[in-house]
């Protein structure tokens, strides 16, 4: 140090060369720091395009059935590409079973918060009353109701399972390896678990998972939720709902849970194509 430097000793004022000093790397470092978590940000791949909407709740009129989860069929048309079936759930992660099957095919009018993702919709109730009967009287054994599932022959798929609410919006991101416990912890609570795949042209469509008898297998589902698995089964369309009955589950990587890693698989079909554009609601 030479003679007349700037000393700071701690117990004197600080001098005015050091203090501009610091001001100014004090500054540097704050606009690096934020330059740095914009550049970061900007880099991250979004993952979908999944709304939460809480700023008001919609209200919907349909045909409502609950086997194996509770779905809206709109009673009329639905506009501009939206779900003609929707998913309902409760606040939180819980499934609106109880809620769903006081009603359970008749028609109704339901009020909730929506999430959506591409053409899917579900509904978020926040009660019971959310729920409200219509008089119009439906007759549940015309086949031509919602609730008569159409047969579209047995299928292999690879994808990942996740939590429906969850990856259709309320969740972002909705999957992956950073979403299991949140997925497992919605599966417990009995919301719709799904089978997200990927055509070879990346986009992503999904899948209503349930057990072998056609029952709820969000249970069944828990200990690999977010996990990517090649599943055989009966896939049925109900509504414009898609859903595989598991027949046969293959845990396809412990170790890698990214379905963009592991492409759709089809083994046989009888001539359908699961993800084509004519059956299937992309959700990307």
């Amino acid at each position: 140090m030479r003679r007349g430097d700037s000393f700071f000793t701690g117990y004197k004022a600080m001098p005015g060369s050091l203090k501009r000093f610091q001001v100014v790397l004090t500054m540097l470092l704050f606009a690096g720091s934020a330059l740095f978590a914009f550049t970061v940000a900007s880099l991250q791949q979004v993952d979908g395009q999944g709304v939460w909407d809480t700023s008001e709740e919609v209200t919907i009129e349909g045909f409502l059935t609950v086997d194996p989860y509770p779905v809206l069929h709109r009673s009329a048309e639905a506009e501009n590409g939206q779900a003609q079936s929707v998913l309902m759930v409760m606040v939180g992660k819980h499934s609106a079973d109880v809620v769903a099957e006081k009603h359970a095919n008749t028609m109704v009018s339901v009020r909730g918060f929506s999430v959506s993702r591409g053409g899917w919709l579900m509904l978020e109730l926040a009660d019971e009353t959310a729920v409200t009967p219509l008089d119009t009287a439906a007759d549940v054994a015309d086949p031509a109701m919602p609730g008569n599932a159409e047969s579209l022959g047995t299928v292999t798929l690879v994808g990942e399972v996740v939590g429906s609410k969850c990856f259709l919006g309320v969740m972002n991101p909705g999957g992956g390896p950073v979403h299991r416990a949140c997925a497992e912890v919605c599966l417990l609570g009995g919301v719709p678990p799904m089978l997200v795949v990927k055509d070879r042209q990346q986009r992503k469509f999904g899948y209503m998972l349930t057990s072998s008898d056609g029952s709820s297998a969000a249970e069944q589902l828990t200990n690999i939720a977010a996990e990517s698995v090649q599943v055989t089964g009966e896939l049925t369309r109900n509504g414009d709902l898609l859903y595989l009955a598991i027949g046969k589950l293959d845990n396809v990587n412990q170790a890698v849970a990214s379905v963009a890693r592991t492409p759709p698989t089809l083994f046989a079909s009888q001539g359908v194509e699961p993800w084509s554009d004519e059956i299937c609601t992309v959700v990307r």
